[in-house]
């Protein structure tokens, strides 16, 4: 016999204490009497009483709890076969983090709001995969295709405006990385594109357009306002000073929605701004719903059953006769004194 929670056997060893108990009663209750009477009453005391029915009683409560205990434990026997099937889409997340993330028109910076939308779509990912994409001045694969989403989650995390050391914003690049990430034979690539809008090369309208060609959607978050903001950043001694561009005037990033919606839309995808209420979040899951799942794999599993409810059947009956029991006689003895 195997157990599927060994540990509760331990509350067994109660058990042993309640039979001792129920042995002596008998003693203790004649003792707690002496007390106050005399031992000739004891008889006439109790004629209505059955000691007997009084041990069974408890006894059958004993016995119960030792089925429960046993059925805590989740006894497990005849073994089962499993063919558990994986089913999703795959995903990329394909993330901004260039120094213009670093910006507070969006609280607490863009990069830490990005963060949090996609740790909340990761959240209700259900047999997709996901992936992610860091890319600045150049993009690599920070987490590969998974569907292990507290390790995407942990990888998510990990990004800031210091992961890609070369700086610079190519859009274009990173959704060429993106696509990479994906089988060949997936019917549906979903590219989610967090970023700002400031692509520096360029060319990212472009390089969607042959995106499209191999059948990837991209949904295209933009993160920051049309206003804009200064890009806070370190100096070499570590205090917060303001990017330049190379005249030495202070940068002033904005949002650019143009951008990011002619990418999405060259792609049959759809471009929403990051909002604190997070419904883009839940307005691009379900369009992902309505997309054919691809079955990534099918493994068979064999397990032994759990078998507890015997035991909490037995528990339920013990319980049932302890209730009907009654400790009165129905025709008490009479005894002369």
């Amino acid at each position: 016999m195997h157990w599927g929670n060994p540990n509760a056997l331990f509350l067994l060893l109660i058990l042993p204490a309640g039979f001792i108990l129920i042995a002596f009663t008998a003693r203790i209750r004649r003792k707690a009497f002496h007390k106050f009477g005399d031992d000739r009453f004891y008889d006439f005391y109790y004629q209505k009483f059955s000691h007997f029915r009084f041990d069974l009683k408890n006894i059958f409560l004993l016995l119960a709890m030792m089925f429960l205990i046993i059925a805590l434990a989740r006894p497990q026997w005849d073994r089962e076969v499993q063919i558990i099937k994986k089913e999703g889409v795959d995903i990329v997340i394909c993330m901004d983090v260039s120094k213009s993330m670093a910006a507070t028109d969006i609280e607490p910076s863009r990069i830490d709001r990005a963060k949090d939308q996609i740790s909340l779509f990761i959240d209700q990912l259900q047999g997709d995969r996901i992936a992610i994409v860091a890319f600045a001045g150049r993009s690599f694969v920070q987490c590969p295709l998974t569907d292990d989403y507290g390790a995407a989650r942990l990888f998510l995390n990990l990004l800031d405006t210091e992961t890609v050391p070369v700086y610079g914003t190519d859009i274009g690049k990173a959704l060429q990385t993106s696509l990479v990430v994906f089988d060949k034979e997936d019917k549906h690539k979903i590219i989610i594109l967090v970023s700002d809008g400031e692509d520096l090369e360029e060319n990212a309208i472009d390089i969607a357009t042959e995106i499209r060609k191999q059948g990837a959607i991209i949904y295209s978050l933009g993160i920051g306002s049309p206003e804009g903001s200064t890009i806070p950043i370190k100096d070499e001694s570590g205090n917060t000073v303001y990017a330049k561009d190379d005249q030495g005037n202070i940068i002033f990033s904005k949002l650019d929605v143009n951008i990011l919606t002619k990418i999405a839309q060259e792609t049959r995808g759809r471009f929403f701004p990051i909002t604190p209420q997070q419904s883009e979040i839940f307005q691009i899951l379900t369009d992902i719903k309505t997309m054919e799942k691809k079955k990534f794999d099918s493994r068979q599993f064999t397990r032994y059953k759990d078998q507890y409810h015997y035991f909490v059947i037995a528990a339920l009956i013990l319980l049932l006769l302890e209730a009907v029991i009654t400790v009165t006689l129905a025709r008490p003895f009479q005894r002369a004194l």
